[in-house]
């Protein structure tokens, strides 16, 4: 019976974890860079499992074909036995993986987090993630969140960047430091999993922002121009215009 259950999980475990990666839904959970160990890992499962059950077939056959070595045959399975706490183990991701949807880090997620908004500058209440070394693109229509963060660290004038247009996209985070006509659009920041995952974001002042749902994905358009927020002079996004868009096939931004 645990030989069956075994052979059964394996399999389960590997086709879970390749599934997760041909649909895309790992990317909510572990750096696209492990891919390929995943898919290694996958399918090594799957093979184990296969080669333990054609074992236990030929087993179950040569326990057939001499009937009178069943003792030695039978102590011979069991040699190779796994533990019912070893089976749960393997159970436990895919019955997990089965029960809960797979979703990405969102607002929920900010809450008791420090948020790296530019120029040294953070919200809530942890350590902000370094400014990593990226190499930024030079058009700043094409800038993600974190390109433009990592131009506002290395700059110590907050106006250095007054007029340049910006297209951004992430989800709504509002708390009550930010008045009636702000709100700071967001994304996390993954450099391995998302136990580091990191969030960041950029303030918009945008006069219709009472309309937007918390959390839902946004595609910002504007002007970044210099503004005083909780006290800091800091870069902030007056946005143009501000269209709800689908969650992204990528949903983090990867250092």
């Amino acid at each position: 019976m645990k030989q069956t259950v075994k052979v059964i999980l394996l399999i389960a475990l590997g086709i879970f974890l390749l599934s997760r990666l041909l649909n895309g839904t790992l990317s909510y959970y572990i750096h696209p860079r492990f891919n390929v160990l995943t898919l290694l890992t996958a399918v090594g499962l799957t093979a184990l499992g296969l080669v333990y059950a054609i074992q236990q077939r030929k087993q179950a056959a040569h326990n057939r074909a001499h009937e009178h070595d069943h003792d030695h045959a039978h102590e011979h399975i069991h040699s190779h036995d796994v533990s019912w706490a070893g089976l749960l183990l393997l159970a436990i991701p895919v019955v997990l993986g089965l029960l809960v949807e797979p979703r990405p880090l969102g607002a929920s997620a900010l809450q008791n987090r420090e948020i790296n908004i530019g120029n040294d500058v953070s919200l809530v209440s942890a350590n902000a993630p370094e400014g990593s070394e990226l190499s930024v693109i030079a058009n700043a229509g094409e800038r993600n969140i974190l390109d433009w963060l990592y131009l506002f660290q290395r700059s110590a004038e907050p106006t250095a960047f007054d007029g340049e247009e910006a297209h951004v996209v992430g989800f709504v985070y509002q708390d009550d430091r930010f008045a009636d006509t702000q709100f700071m659009v967001s994304r996390f920041t993954v450099s391995c999993c998302v136990a580091d995952a990191a969030p960041i974001g950029l303030i918009v002042e945008w006069p219709d922002t009472a309309v937007l749902t918390p959390d839902s994905w946004v595609e910002v358009t504007g002007t970044i121009q210099a503004r005083t927020f909780n006290g800091v002079q800091m870069p902030v996004l007056v946005a143009n215009s501000v269209s709800p868009t689908e969650t992204p096939s990528q949903p983090y931004l990867y250092q």
